[in-house]
């Protein structure tokens, strides 16, 4: 039998994209801010606010891709890290880590935003966050029994092996929570949120 052990494990996690994403502190006249950046116009889900991060590219960690994606988006590449936050899986078939890490205020003062990606940065006080619980919302996630690519529609062959009706047809699942924080204009919600949510427990 081949060892095993307790330490966490990810079934599945190959097959899933996996990204990573650090939660930037700035510490400036001697409070602590998070770093945001808002997602530029032209790219997926732009205009949502997050945290430096994306995809872990082939060789390497979810933290040096994380470093790479924070000097890539914004030009910072002095990081000092705390530790990793935790591992976020959602429905979509997306994997997160997420890391917690501090940066002086002069690396805000320099950012070298990528225009391409970044459409603006911007700080929050951490203290907001600890004042303030997350709105909750919820959201249904509906699975269908198809897929389409490039034209073509691939059906999953619920009839064909005889499973149960209910997969003959979409179906949903239970209804998820979604966090949403609201800073003056700002709306801060979803995988950034539930980052945010957990980091704030190892700040003081």
């Amino acid at each position: 039998m081949k060892k095993i052990d307790f330490t966490e494990k990810i079934i599945g996690k190959d097959r899933y994209f996996n990204s990573a994403v650090i939660a930037l502190v700035v510490e400036k006249n001697d409070e602590n801010y998070f770093l945001f950046q808002k997602r530029a116009k032209g790219i997926r889900q732009a205009g949502d606010i997050s945290f430096p991060g994306g995809k872990v590219e082939e060789n390497e960690t979810a933290l040096e891709a994380s470093l790479r994606e924070c000097y890539e988006e914004i030009g910072i590449n002095s990081v000092h890290i705390k530790g990793k936050v935790g591992t976020l899986v959602i429905p979509s078939g997306v994997m997160v880590e997420a890391f917690l890490g501090f940066v002086k205020e002069s690396e805000f003062m320099n950012l070298k935003i990528n225009e391409d990606e970044v459409e603006e940065c911007f700080l929050v006080p951490v203290q907001f966050f600890k004042n303030n619980e997350p709105r909750v919302e919820k959201l249904e996630v509906e699975t269908r029994p198809y897929y389409e690519e490039n034209g073509v529609r691939y059906v999953f062959p619920a009839i064909e092996l005889n499973l149960p009706k209910m997969y003959h047809s979409p179906w949903k699942s239970s209804p998820r929570e979604v966090f949403l924080y609201i800073y003056e204009d700002k709306v801060i919600w979803g995988l950034t949120a539930e980052i945010i949510k957990a980091a704030v427990e190892y700040l003081e």
